[in-house]
């Protein structure tokens, strides 16, 4: 389960400040950085009118109680579910993050940052329905590959920097992506 993830604006890929300047000049102060949690509104990347463009987007979907968010939707089983496959079949998103976070099985539930390594940005798959006139979202995961299971038995799906708008535009490369195998990842105490 993905429930918070990083986005950092302090970051030498030249993608990442790319869009960062790209979200202040539309939506200036419109968006989080830092830790992501659910209910924050943070950038996201969508395909509108034949463009990829960046926008302000809200971490969760309305649940089924007072306050709740929804806030994952297993890949396995999106498409068969009401309440997702009309958004994986047509409102695909991309989160930009420079890591995600996790909670470890040990007694003392230790926070794991995971990350690319050598890479800084990792693009966490989701999908998003406009609700009250704000694009809000859900990851989309998976279950855990090695680098991940000793912490958590689920992992958000990820996609390379090349694919994100293959992953957006085309549905049976989304489909395909939903179960390509993820990269391994470090993991940092924090």
């Amino acid at each position: 389960m993905c429930g918070r993830y990083n986005f950092t604006v302090d970051t030498p890929d030249e993608k990442m400040a790319a869009l960062v300047r790209m979200m202040e000049k539309r939506y200036p102060g419109g968006y989080r950085t830092g830790e992501i949690c659910p209910g924050d509104t943070a950038p996201g990347i969508v395909e509108a009118q034949g463009r990829i463009v960046p926008v302000p987007a809200t971490f969760g979907f309305p649940g089924f109680g007072d306050g709740k968010l929804l806030i994952n939707a297993r890949a396995e089983t999106a498409a068969e579910k009401k309440t997702f496959a009309e958004s994986l079949q047509s409102r695909r998103i991309v989160l930009p993050a420079t890591g995600f976070y996790e909670w470890g099985r040990d007694e003392g539930k230790t926070k794991y940052l995971f990350t690319l390594g050598d890479r800084q940005i990792i693009y966490l798959c989701g999908i998003y329905r406009v609700i009250d006139g704000r694009v809000c979202f859900v990851i989309l995961t998976r279950a855990a590959n090695d680098s991940m299971i000793e912490t958590h038995d689920r992992m958000p799906v990820t996609v390379r920097e090349g694919e994100v708008r293959d992953y957006l535009t085309d549905y049976a490369f989304a489909e395909s992506a939903l179960a390509a195998p993820d990269p391994a990842l470090g993991r940092t105490a924090v």
